[in-house]
């Protein structure tokens, strides 16, 4: 999706391992962002803040640890938006939540880093001026999350009758849905609801 510019190569190695591709954009202070593609559709008018919520966990999830993981992250970004999380959940809630998540396969990138300018004896070697580049490459994984919502009293009646739906696509450079799911999360609620039926750049901070 996108390249790292680097900035100088003493960066923390697990911050610029994350940034290979999915991330970019270093700046005079070398800050590294994420970089993802958001597309959201919703309702008209759009969900309004301060309905309640919960989050239902799909066939397979309920006692997964890891969804349990996601679903708190998600949860705590949908409260900074101004939903009230319900309690005891989705018996009486305005909003039901239901997540998806995971990975899209990979590709491998190959990039040349020019060498340094400098003369260089050798019988069988360069002699002065530019060396030949050298080759390296890396790998993308792209990860992505899905959130839909639907309307909570329609969902008591064994409706799905969706009121948001929203997916972030990004590519990472490590195998890990974990370390990329914070900057997913807040890619995706970035400007929240967003532009209706459209995929926009959204970039996010990496800390």
């Amino acid at each position: 999706m996108s390249v790292v510019r680097k900035c100088a190569k003493a960066r923390c190695a697990m911050t610029r391992l994350l940034m290979w591709g999915a991330v970019v954009g270093l700046l005079a202070a070398c800050q590294p962002t994420l970089q993802a593609d958001v597309t959201r559709f919703y309702s008209l008018p759009p969900v309004p803040a301060g309905k309640s919520f919960a989050i239902s966990p799909e066939s397979g999830q309920a006692t997964d640890l890891e969804f349990q993981h996601y679903a708190a992250q998600v949860s705590g970004a949908m409260q900074s938006k101004g939903f009230r999380l319900a309690t005891p959940g989705p018996e009486q809630s305005d909003l039901v939540a239901v997540l998806h998540y995971g990975t899209n396969g990979s590709r491998t990138e190959i990039y040349s880093d020019p060498a340094p300018a400098w003369g260089h004896p050798g019988w069988r070697g360069w002699y002065g001026g530019f060396p030949p580049p050298q080759i390296n490459s890396y790998t993308l994984y792209s990860e992505f999350l899905d959130v839909a919502l639907f309307d909570g009293a329609a969902w008591r009646t064994g409706e799905r009758r969706p009121l948001f739906q929203g997916r972030v696509v990004a590519d990472s450079g490590v195998r890990d849905l974990n370390v990329a799911m914070p900057y997913l999360i807040q890619a995706l609620f970035q400007d929240f609801p967003g532009v209706n039926g459209q995929t926009v750049r959204v970039t996010v901070p990496l800390q």
